[in-house]
Parts: structure tokens; sequence; C-alpha cells
């Protein structure tokens, strides 16, 4: 056999390959990959729905002009700000239970990884109701 023959039923071969896998693959509208979400009617209960709960309230952004106290909120709540995570905000309550409230911008300065450019990122979102010791 020739190569010219040879290139031909390998070709033949893949032409028919692909045909076979075309007329078996399952017919879907949807592109590989993409998720369907399903609406769920029950609420959730028990300690699921604390989490859920919880999982929400670190889901809402800050509404325009809505403030975080960092004298008084939680993890959670000091966790919606931007550039801050779970584990910065427990640094952040951590610090101002040993050391008091911190009552402005130039105490908050003084948590470890704080720094001048976050404090000026979060200027527009925080605020203090704290007097300093």
């Amino acid at each position: 056999m020739d190569d010219r023959r040879a290139a031909l039923l390998l070709a033949l071969l893949a032409l028919a390959g692909a045909a076979v896998r075309l007329a078996l693959a399952p017919v879907t509208a949807a592109a590989p990959g993409d998720v369907q979400l399903v609406s769920v009617d029950t609420p959730p209960t028990g300690r699921l729905s604390v989490t859920a709960r919880s999982a929400a309230r670190l889901a809402r952004p800050l509404l325009p002009g809505e403030r975080v106290d960092l004298d008084r909120a939680d993890v959670t709540e000091i966790t919606r700000l931007p550039r801050i995570g779970p584990a910065f905000a427990q640094r952040i309550v951590a610090w101002r239970e040993e050391h008091g409230a911190f009552g402005g911008l130039a105490r908050f300065d003084s948590v470890p990884g704080v720094g001048p450019k976050l404090v000026e990122a979060l200027r527009p979102y925080v605020m203090f109701s704290g007097v300093t010791p």
C-alpha cells in the first residue's frame, strides 16, 4: 500500500470515528461545564440555617454611605470591608479586645498588618464610636 492510500484510509477512519462519537454523544442545549441553579422553596433548618444566615451577612456588600463601626463590629461585620478577610478581621477584634476601642484611624493603624494604604482604602467605609483610653 502506498503512502497516499494509507493517509486516505487513516483520514476515513478518523472521520468515521468522529461521526460515531457525534452520533452517540448525548444532546444538551447547554455548553459543557454550565451549571444549572435550582430554586429551593424550603429554607434551611438547624445549624445549616445559622450558617446560611451568616453567609448571607458576609456576602451582603456595604450599601452606599453605610459604614462599619470598628469599635463595636464583630468579625463578620468587619469582613464585609474591602481588603479584609476573616483572619485579618479576627486579628482586628483581638487587638481591640486587648487594647480597647480604637477611637479613630490613627489608633487603628496600630493593628499588625494595617498600614497607610489600607487606612486610606478603608476611610470611607469605617467609623469609630469608642473613646480611646
